[in-house]
């Protein structure tokens, strides 16, 4: 155990934690799948049993809901799971984040703490994790999901602190919402 200060914080990339939510989602849309082919199995054995007493367009726009509802979830959870391989399939390899006293370095973007612009947390839309980016004052900007990296956003606020002599911190307001 070393009794010295920190030369540095190195954190990799982790695709644990979009690894299970591609596995969830997975399990999601067969759970869905099966559901479709149950209410499918259903209303087909109701038209069976009853096609002499279910006549009329009332019965048509009824069995049409019925069918529509697991087929929309379907679908949602469908595009939920694209979108979460899509992801995975996006998570890089070797080191997210890198921060030391000569600066910072974010998704292969680097810069010295005088050219750090900001750093921040950002909710970049509907259904997606929030992102770590850092932007610098020559306008250059990288970004890396905290679900990609395997360290709290306030460890993150609090070493760019210490690194950057108080100057800089992780903005994390995005995260309290």
């Amino acid at each position: 155990m070393t009794t010295g200060p920190i030369a540095e914080l190195i954190v990799p990339y982790d695709p644990g934690v979009v690894a299970e939510r591609v596995q969830r989602r997975r399990r999601m849309m067969i759970s869905r799948l099966i559901s479709l082919a149950i209410t499918i199995g259903l209303l087909a054995v109701l038209y069976f049993w009853q096609r002499d007493q279910l006549q009329g367009v009332g019965y048509l726009v009824l069995f049409g809901v019925l069918l529509a509802i697991p087929v929309v979830w379907f679908i949602v959870v469908l595009f939920g799971y694209r979108r979460a391989k899509k992801e995975l399939a996006g998570v890089g390899s070797g080191t997210a984040v890198r921060m030391g006293p000569p600066g910072v370095q974010i998704a292969g973007l680097y810069a010295p703490w005088s050219e750090v612009a900001s750093l921040d947390a950002v909710r970049p839309g509907i259904g997606r994790s929030p992102v770590l980016r850092l932007r610098t004052v020559s306008g250059g900007q990288a970004s890396v999901s905290f679900e990609q990296i395997p360290t709290y956003p306030a460890t993150l606020d609090t070493t760019a602190r210490a690194f950057s002599g108080g100057r800089h911190g992780v903005d994390l307001t995005a995260l309290d919402n």
